[in-house]
């Protein structure tokens, strides 16, 4: 009987680099992308050494389907209800969260950058990786800071960063709702500050865990 075995193994930090080089992707994105990384690892730092999380591995997280209000369908990853139960608290996959954070956006100055470059990790074997970079556009955080994923640690550092430098929520909102302006999109506004509400409710709950961030990312080193 032949058994199949599931990689685990992740991109190193310098195996990242150099897919984004190879692939061609911009300096200033590659200069984004580092930001995530580091503001996600250091979330994800920070949380560990305060429990953890309850949350189940990306591996076995489940793969939905939602509508958004503009009618187009869209693939996220989330946490069925009790599916937490089976697995004991766990500490979150730095090494992951690292790769997906440099990996997040490889492609994107591509229409659809996130199902590209989440293609590019599948084709490549980097499983997990795909599961984190997929969703990360349109990803819905979970309720509670006891329940986080490597997923919504990558997509906080996304919305925490500011082109290559973490800004916080407020100043990353804002540049948002300017853009989409600028773009054509004043409708969007209301949306943005909806999920920057949402957003803000989370972050409250984190710092109740690990005290303030902003405090937390001064002097980062993003190399």
């Amino acid at each position: 009987m032949t058994t199949t075995t599931t990689m685990t193994k992740h991109p190193s930090k310098a195996e990242c680099l150099q897919i984004l080089k190879d692939y061609g992707t911009p300096p200033h994105v590659v200069g984004h992308c580092k930001s995530v990384a580091a503001v996600a690892s250091k979330l994800g730092e920070a949380l560990n050494r305060n429990g953890g999380t309850k949350a189940a591995p990306v591996s076995e997280i489940t793969l939905l389907r939602c509508t958004r209000p503009d009618d187009i369908v869209r693939t996220y990853y989330a946490q069925k209800e009790g599916e937490n139960e089976a697995f004991p608290p766990r500490p979150f996959d730095l090494d992951l969260v690292l790769a997906a954070g440099l990996l997040h956006d490889m492609a994107r100055v591509e229409e659809n950058h996130w199902d590209v470059a989440a293609d590019y990790c599948a084709a490549h074997g980097f499983f997990e990786e795909e599961k984190v970079v997929r969703p990360h556009m349109m990803y819905e955080f979970v309720n509670d800071a006891d329940h986080l994923t490597e997923i919504d640690l990558v997509s906080l550092g996304d919305r925490l960063t500011l082109e290559d430098r973490y800004a916080g929520i407020d100043d990353r909102m804002d540049y948002i709702i300017k853009k989409a302006e600028r773009n054509g999109h004043p409708e969007a506004k209301d949306r943005i500050l909806a999920k920057k509400e949402q957003t803000k409710v989370l972050l409250a709950d984190i710092e109740r865990r690990i005290g303030s961030i902003d405090e937390l990312m001064e002097n980062l080193i993003y190399d």
